[in-house]
C-alpha cells in the first residue's frame, strides 16, 4: 500500500499510545529534510517521512470499509494520517512558532470519524507531531509529538477562529491574462471612490495610514507605475508568505514610499491600507484572500470610504520554475469576480504561538508531551 495510513484504526483504544509513536519518530532525528521553500511541497514530504518511520513499527490494524465513516464535509480539518490520527508540523527557526490547525479548534471534542457502533474519533484526539528542522544544515534535529490538552496547559487557549476565503484562478483564466498585450487584467477604479491623483509624493507617508483624499492614487496611475517595475522582475522563491512580503516592499517603493521591515512585517488588510491596495502573489489556481472578501460588501476597517468591492487589488502572476512575474491583474475586488471563481465554502484556522526556546529544551530528542515549565 504506497500510504498505509489513510485509514482510520479500528478503533479509537488502538491508536498507539503518543511515547510509542515518539519512540518509533526517533529514527528520524539526524535524517537529512530539504526544504523548498514551498509550504505544500515541504508538508507533504514530511507527511511521507513521518508515515514511513510510523510504519515501520506497530501500526493499529485498520477499519474495513463500511465500519466507519467520515463526519466532515469534504473531510475538511480532518488529519490525513487517519490511522495514527496524526497532523504533522515543520518548525524551522526564529523566536516562536505559530502553530496552526486548519478547519477545526483542536481543544474541542468535536466528532471527526464515526465508527458503526456509534463511537468517534475527534478533533481534540488528533496528535500533533512538531519536527524542528535545521534549514541551514537541512536535518531533522527535533520530533515533539503533543496532545491539544498539552498545548492549552502550556502555552494557552488556542487563538479565534479566522476565516480565510479563496479564489480560483483557473489555468484557463491565467491563460487569457498571460495572453493579452501587455499581459495585465485591468479595470479602473469603481465610480464610487473619487481617486483623482496621478501624482502625490508619498516618501513621507505611512503605508498603513487610513487613506486620504489627497492621498490616494488612481488605479491608472497605479497601473503605470506598476507594470514596468513588475512584468519580468524575479521574486526568490521561498515561501508565499515571504514572497508576498518581497513584493509588497517592491509596489511600496515603486510607488514611492520608503517602507521599514516592521512595515512589511506589519499584516493587516488591505496590505497598503493608504493606497487600499491589496497585494497578491499567485503561482497556483489558489489564492488565499484571508479574512476579507470582495465576494460580498462590507465595509474595511481603517479604510475610510474603501469597501472589500472597492478596495484595489494587485495580484501578480509568478512563474513557479523561474520565480518571475509573468503578467498582473490590477481591478478593483468588484472585477474579480467576473473573470476568477471565488471558493463557497470558508477555511479557518486556529493558532497558538509557542516559544522556540521550548524546541530547543528538547535539541536531539523524540519526545511526547514532555515536562517543560
Amino acid at each position: 500500500m504506497s500510504d498505509p495510513l489513510r485509514t482510520p484504526p479500528t478503533s479509537k483504544a488502538l491508536l498507539s499510545p503518543g511515547p510509542s509513536l515518539a519512540k518509533r519518530l526517533a529514527r528520524l532525528l539526524g535524517q537529512p529534510f530539504k526544504l523548498t521553500g514551498k509550504t505544500r511541497t515541504d508538508g507533504s514530504n514530511l507527511r511521507k517521512v513521518v508515515t514511513s518511520a510510523l510504519a515501520a513499527g506497530s501500526l493499529p490494524p485498520p477499519a474495513v470499509e463500511g465500519a466507519w465513516r467520515c463526519v466532515v464535509p469534504k473531510k475538511k480539518g480532518v488529519p490525513r494520517l487517519l490511522l495514527e490520527f496524526v497532523d504533522t508540523y515543520i518548525v524551522t527557526t526564529g523566536s516562536s512558532y505559530n502553530l496552526q490547525v486548519w478547519n477545526r479548534n483542536p481543544s474541542e471534542p468535536t466528532p471527526q470519524i464515526e465508527y458503526a457502533n456509534g463511537s468517534h474519533l475527534r478533533a481534540n484526539d488528533v496528535r500533533l507531531i512538531l519536527v524542528r528542522v535545521d534549514p541551514t544544515n537541512a536535518v531533522i534535529r527535533t520530533v515533539i509529538v503533543m496532545t491539544p490538552d498539552y498545548v492549552v496547559e502550556h502555552f494557552g487557549k488556542f487563538g479565534k477562529q479566522t476565516v480565510k476565503e479563496q479564489l480560483i484562478i483557473t489555468n484557463s483564466a491565467r491563460a487569457e491574462v498571460l495572453e493579452r498585450q501587455p499581459p495585465v487584467l485591468f479595470y479602473p477604479d469603481e465610480a464610487e471612490v473619487a481617486t483623482t491623483h496621478a501624482r502625490v509624493d508619498l516618501s513621507s507617508a505611512d503605508m498603513h495610514a487610513c487613506p486620504s483624499a489627497e492621498g490616494v492614487l488612481t488605479l491608472d496611475r497605479i497601473r503605470q507605475l506598476v507594470v514596468p517595475a513588475l512584468i519580468g522582475r524575479r521574486i526568490d522563491p521561498g515561501a508565499t508568505k515571504n514572497r508576498g512580503q518581497e513584493l509588497e516592499r517592491i509596489v511600496a517603493e515603486v510607488l514611492g514610499y520608503k517602507p521599514s521591515e516592521r512595515d512589511l512585517l506589519a499584516g493587516g488588510y488591505p496590505d497598503l491600507r493608504h493606497q487600499a491596495l491589496e497585494v497578491k502573489v499567485q503561482d497556483a489556481p489558489t489564492v488565499d484572500l484571508g479574512r476579507y472578501s470582495p465576494q460580498f460588501d462590507e465595509p474595511v476597517p481603517d479604510c475610510g470610504a474603501f469597501t472589500t468591492r472597492t478596495t484595489r487589488y494587485l495580484i501578480s502572476l509568478m512563474d513557479a520554475s523561474t520565480g518571475t512575474c509573468k503578467g498582473l491583474i490590477l481591478c478593483p475586488g468588484a472585477k474579480l469576480g467576473a473573470h476568477f471563481v471565488y471558493v463557497g465554502e470558508q477555511s479557518f484556522k486556529c493558532q497558538r504561538s509557542i516559544p522556540m526556546a521550548f524546541f530547543s529544551a528538547f535539541e536531539g530528542q523524540a519526545v511526547f508531551n514532555p515536562p517543560y515549565p
